[in-house]
């Protein structure tokens, strides 16, 4: 049964997708079977791992494989006949693998389309957790990158998810927007069936600058303090990812920092090291939660 962790703040550009690429990324280093899920119309994951031309020609043109969209959107009755459902492999794009090991990583693409979903969004909370439940369970880690907003999109989030992690950029706007996003969570909880009892592993600091002024100190130390304000425990990871040019480079190629190539890519093993950190804090207080959820 896989590990499912969502990545949410209702706060835009605070490197949700970044981290939850390149942490996969990671994983997937470590031996893992890991599968990303694209839970944005945005499709920010899915263009940090496919190339343009391949996207493309593989999920628009063709319908090689199918993306989220149609894991929302169910295609329409003819004649009062049952649709033909589309065989469940076409939702799973390969793109790493060891060949010794058994250890992968594969992504479910998203596309744009994917809005019509939040203009129709009645009784589509659960879709994403039956189907992973379904078609994904040899996975040891899901990780699902989540829109800027709330809606439908991020209910089913929650809904198919085992933890939360909040990547946060130490700025001003900060702590208006963590409150939001844990009212959006505590709502989630409030009215609907919660069928992993999701939680909220912790706040990671994103796009943190290398040598820190004193304003990006104090802003850490502002969400902090407001974090203690919650009853329940969320902590801050003492692990954290930096601002490195070397991401920039990831976008054009398509790939995450791990994998980039070619001139112009310093600070890349310092982005590794961090990544490898977070890593290391992820197992540990997965550990702990799995615990308490076990005493529970």
């Amino acid at each position: 049964m896989p590990t499912v962790l969502c990545f949410a703040n209702m706060k835009g550009g605070v490197g949700k997708t970044t981290l939850c690429v390149n942490l996969a990324f990671e994983i997937f280093v470590s031996k893992k079977r890991v599968l990303v899920v694209d839970n944005d119309p945005q499709f920010n994951a899915t263009s940090a791992l496919i190339k343009p031309d391949t996207y493309i020609d593989n999920c628009i043109k063709t319908e090689k494989y199918l993306t989220i969209y149609n894991i929302y959107e169910r295609p329409p009755r003819l004649g009062g006949t049952k649709p033909k459902q589309p065989h469940p492999s076409k939702f799973f794009i390969h793109r790493w693998s060891f060949a010794s090991q058994d250890a992968y990583l594969h992504l479910i693409p998203s596309r744009i389309e994917l809005y019509e979903t939040l203009r129709n969004p009645s009784q589509k909370e659960y879709l994403l957790d039956n189907f992973l439940k379904e078609h994904a369970q040899h996975y040891d880690y899901i990780m699902i990158d989540c829109p800027p907003t709330p809606s439908v999109l991020t209910a089913s989030a929650f809904a198919a998810s085992d933890f939360v992690i909040i990547p946060v950029t130490p700025d001003y706007f900060s702590t208006m927007g963590l409150p939001q996003f844990l009212g959006t969570l505590k709502d989630f909880k409030d009215t609907l069936p919660d069928p992993h009892n999701v939680t909220p592993l912790g706040v990671i600091f994103t796009n943190v600058e290398r040598n820190p002024s004193i304003n990006t100190l104090q802003s850490m130390e502002r969400v902090e303090r407001a974090l203690e304000e919650f009853p329940d425990d969320l902590p801050v990871f003492g692990s954290k990812m930096s601002h490195f040019r070397v991401y920039q480079r990831t976008l054009w190629q398509s790939v995450p920092v791990q994998q980039v190539s070619g001139r112009g890519i310093r600070g890349k093993s310092l982005a590794i090291f961090e990544l490898r950190n977070i890593e290391r804090e992820l197992y540990a207080r997965l550990a702990k939660k799995m615990e308490k959820k076990n005493e529970a």
